[in-house]
């Protein structure tokens, strides 16, 4: 009793698994757009759940009416034949993440699949430990919304031109994800050493923010995940 109740202050304490919303209105128009299209009747096989790495490759519900992503052909191609709907927000943390899906927009769409990746905007405020258990509560969070979806988890990309402390934080995050014995509804893919020359350093040509894929970063992610995906969504 008393290492369940410890366990329990522990997630408490750990503000990355407490569901949160946003009050800013990019944010609240954003999920109010994706809440609309989840409850339309239109059927989505794929839901691409996390942040603006992931909203940012385009797709529906349109972003804007003159932005259409950083690589909507490559979306179209590697999506499409699986009916997808992009969860992404800009900015989201893995409890902002919690609380969509606790407000519903997975509810009633049964998804044949789900891909996420969150958390790199966590590592400012948690711990790699604290991150990791976010990730894994949205994961589990998936799970109980969408019990039939297979689930594609995409570790952190990496940061920063050099191996610095930030990039150190992401790599320790994604160890401790690969290291989870995940249930077999879970396929982890690592998406890093893409983004990465052989010194270590960030391929400027992909990804010239230190943060966000372009268009070709866009294409190499696509790569990296294009076996696991077609292997969950067609069998």
């Amino acid at each position: 009793m008393i290492a369940a109740i410890c366990l329990t202050l522990a997630w408490v304490e750990n503000s990355a698994v407490v569901p949160a919303p946003r009050t800013d209105q990019g944010w609240i128009d954003r999920h109010a757009a994706q809440m609309k299209l989840a409850k339309s009747g239109e059927k989505f096989e794929l839901a691409l759940v996390g942040d603006s790495i992931t909203h940012g490759w385009g797709g529906l519900p349109v972003p804007g009416e003159n932005w259409k992503g950083q690589d909507p052909e490559g979306y179209d191609a590697l999506f499409g034949p699986y009916k997808p709907i992009n969860l992404g927000i800009g900015g989201d943390r893995t409890q902002h993440v919690l609380y969509r899906l606790d407000a519903g927009v997975l509810d009633g769409m049964n998804p044949r699949g789900c891909m996420v990746m969150i958390g790199t905007n966590n590592m400012g405020s948690n711990t790699e430990e604290e991150i990791a258990a976010g990730v894994e509560a949205v994961v589990l969070k998936l799970h109980e919304k969408a019990p039939k979806a297979k689930i594609l988890l995409c570790s952190i990309l990496p940061r920063e031109w050099e191996n610095g402390a930030m990039r150190k934080k992401v790599a320790a995050t994604n160890a401790i994800l690969a290291g989870k014995k995940w249930g077999d509804y879970v396929s982890y893919v690592p998406c890093w050493d893409g983004f990465l020359s052989e010194d270590q350093r960030m391929i400027e040509a992909l990804m010239p923010d230190q943060l966000h894929p372009n268009k070709a970063g866009y294409e190499v992610w696509a790569g990296m995940i294009r076996p696991t995906l077609k292997k969950l969504m067609e069998n």
